[in-house]
């Protein structure tokens, strides 16, 4: 049986939580076991779902859930049922003890700080040293590792995948329909609100593209905390009659929008530490055959190959996301290239059934984790 550690986990959402229900129920598919210990559920509904495996949770404050979780993983590993460990990240491992099984951390990228206190670097050697193989989510992940990693682990890049993505109800194209009144080209971003997203740069590029677009609506899905920097700045730009700001949305109006939608821009940017790690947004949108607009920062480009799957940008550049913009929805056949080329990658080497091959060999330890599966492995 494979113990899962981790604190994010649905029915919240999220990437990382999207990922690690992913990565369940793929294993899940081809037969193995598992056991999962999370954090507690923060979102709503979780009444509704009904997990086939083994899930516990753990709740109260944080020093007082990761005892409790870590006791109880700390059993389970006694009783001798568990084959391997996967954990959410170095954290999930940190007081684990040297184990004699497969121990497989993913990394993400946001949780490595440039500048690190010589405390906090030597935590994270000594939680990657109990790991026998480590799972980074993009070059740029893998790059921000070497200072971390203790010698003799090499991360394996794997780009988080995705299952197949649900079709929107006829109920909900119809109240999106009537809700765009027409508007079109349809510009979206779905996302957290953040300032490294870039939300703010494509709506400063948007006096650039109404002259050729009259009709242009930016759709802003998501919640976060510079949701009122955002608006103020449609006001001030004037720009209120085509951006609207629709909060977090569940799943059949996400599928609408990806369905509707032109472009699919988020181009991010540094801020701070704060950096795109890969984006598994912009794999949603390629399964609809939407070309997104990604920043050149960080693991953003691992997830839109420039010129195949969409445009790469400097998100810090206000002139170089106004120039994509201009190019992407000035052009039809350009998008419709792009459009096709990203949905081929997402119907194929982006899904799970592709990628869980890597997982499993790494858990089993048939697959080297410095080189990773060879072609007939996957």
């Amino acid at each position: 049986m494979i113990l899962i550690l981790t604190q994010c986990f649905p029915p919240d959402m999220g990437g990382i939580e999207n990922l690690m229900g992913g990565l369940v129920s793929a294993l899940r598919a081809e037969g193995k076991q598992v056991h999962v210990l999370a954090d507690r559920a923060r979102g709503q509904g979780q009444s509704d779902w009904a997990p086939d495996f083994e899930l516990e949770r753990f709740g109260g404050p944080r020093p007082l859930r990761r005892w409790r979780k870590m006791r109880r993983a700390r059993a389970l590993l006694a009783s001798g049922s568990i084959t391997a460990v996967l954990a959410d990240s170095y954290k999930s491992i940190e007081t684990l003890p040297d184990l004699s099984i497969p121990v497989v951390v993913l990394a993400h990228g946001m949780e490595f700080p440039q500048h690190p206190t010589t405390r906090k670097q030597k935590r994270i050697t000594a939680s990657f040293a109990k790991a026998s193989a480590v799972i980074a989510n993009s070059t740029y992940t893998a790059r921000q590792l070497a200072d971390y990693l203790p010698s003799g682990i090499v991360p394996l890049v794997i780009n988080p995948p995705i299952g197949p993505q649900p079709a929107a109800s006829l109920a909900m194209r119809t109240r999106l329909a009537e809700w765009l009144e027409g508007h079109t080209p349809v510009l979206l971003t779905l996302s957290r609100l953040e300032p490294r997203k870039g939300i703010d740069q494509v709506i400063r590029a948007l006096p650039d593209l109404l002259p050729q677009h009259p009709d242009l609506v930016y759709l802003v899905a998501g919640g976060g905390e510079d949701a009122d920097r955002l608006k103020h700045l449609v006001t001030e730009l004037d720009l209120t009659a085509h951006v609207r700001f629709m909060g977090r949305v569940d799943d059949d109006m996400k599928a609408a929008l990806f369905e509707r939608a032109t472009v699919f821009a988020m181009p991010v940017r540094r801020e701070g530490s704060s950096v795109e790690g890969f984006g598994i947004s912009y794999c949603e949108a390629a399964w609809y055959g939407v070309p997104s607009l990604a920043g050149s920062e960080g693991g953003a480009v691992d997830a839109v190959h420039d010129g195949v799957t969409g445009l790469v940008c400097d998100g810090a550049n206000p002139h170089s996301v106004s120039q994509a913009l201009v190019r992407l929805l000035g052009d039809g056949e350009l998008r419709q290239r792009l459009g096709l080329a990203a949905r081929r990658r997402a119907h194929g080497e982006l899904q799970w059934n592709r990628a869980i091959k890597a997982y499993i060999g790494l858990l089993e330890g048939s697959v080297d984790p410095h080189t990773g599966p060879q072609p007939d492995q996957t």
